[in-house]
């Protein structure tokens, strides 16, 4: 409850987001939010990675959004030697939040 409170304070009716961020975490699952911007999910995200001392990765899907955008580039040195593998240092595949 006090990580909860911590994550919430200062923050306007997300109350629950709060609440489901740290089920979320004890949980070891997933969490999706969705909803229109400025409504604090980045804000809910950096203040649970900062509390918690976790990585994460932020970024804003469109639909023109690509793959390598969230898991990293081809690695081409890789490509060079027949292998498939992305760079994937500081991208989705990295980040523990």
């Amino acid at each position: 409850r006090r990580l909860a409170a911590s994550i919430e304070d200062g923050l306007v009716e997300r109350s629950v987001e709060a609440r489901l961020s740290v089920l979320a975490l004890v949980g070891g699952v997933h969490l999706l939010m969705l909803g229109p911007p400025g409504t604090a999910k980045s804000a809910l995200c950096r203040r649970v990675s900062r509390l918690v001392g976790l990585s994460y990765f932020e970024r804003t899907l469109t639909r023109f959004t690509t793959p390598e955008e969230l898991f990293g580039p081809l690695s081409l040195a890789a490509l060079e030697r027949g292998e498939y593998r992305r760079n994937y240092a500081s991208y989705v595949p990295d980040c523990e939040l």
